[in-house]
């Protein structure tokens, strides 16, 4: 294991040919599976919930290209969601005040990029990374769970230090079948990227 970190880090150290080895980028991306689990509706639990509203995942990554094919990536993602709740009686009726609920989840990730198409102008891309989700709400409540994130696909597009990319992928993190904090999230996501 020593070995492997001494290579690892003396890889680091000396760019093999990697135009460009540095980058950084903001983005945005979908989140289909928090809509699809999180929505307006009655709970076993009497409540009501309603008003539902989602940030998005917000991320940014520092990613470094050791060689032309293979980078190492550190990637924090953050994600909202806001809901109300109103306690209702066995009618639907309200029989209590409506308060707010508002869930994050931050997530830490390092990732292995492998580029397979790099141009003047394009270069294609995927990677794999895992890390640690942090979950915590308004009410005190907070959990961690494992995080694993997909890039299946990824394209860079632009000329000179600034450009773009478009993402397909998932970010998964749960801690069993019943404590499920995101399957296949972020499954399209767009960045602002600066290289150097």
């Amino acid at each position: 294991m020593k070995k492997v970190l001494s290579i690892l880090l003396l890889a680091a150290a000396i760019p093999l040919g990697a135009a460009n080895p540095h980058q950084v980028r903001i983005g945005w991306g979908d989140m289909l599976f928090e809509t699809l689990a999180f929505h307006a509706g009655y709970g076993s639990d009497g409540l009501r919930k309603s008003n539902f509203g989602y940030t998005g995942h917000i991320f940014a990554e520092y990613r470094y290209r050791l060689t032309p094919v293979v980078g190492l990536a550190a990637k924090t993602d953050f994600e909202g969601i806001f809901w109300k709740e109103t306690p209702c009686d066995i009618y639907r009726q309200p029989s209590g005040e409506t308060t707010s609920s508002r869930n994050y989840n931050l997530c830490f990730i390092p990732n292995v990029q492998f580029t397979f198409l790099d141009r003047e102008a394009v270069e294609l891309y995927a990677g794999i990374g895992a890390g640690l989700l942090v979950a915590f709400d308004n009410a005190g409540g907070s959990g961690l769970a494992p995080a694993i994130d997909f890039n299946l696909l990824g394209v860079r597009f632009g000329k000179g230090p600034w450009c773009g990319a478009v993402e397909l992928g998932g970010l998964n993190a749960l801690t069993g079948a019943n404590n499920i904090y995101m399957i296949s999230s972020r499954i399209l996501s767009v960045s602002l990227n600066y290289r150097w």
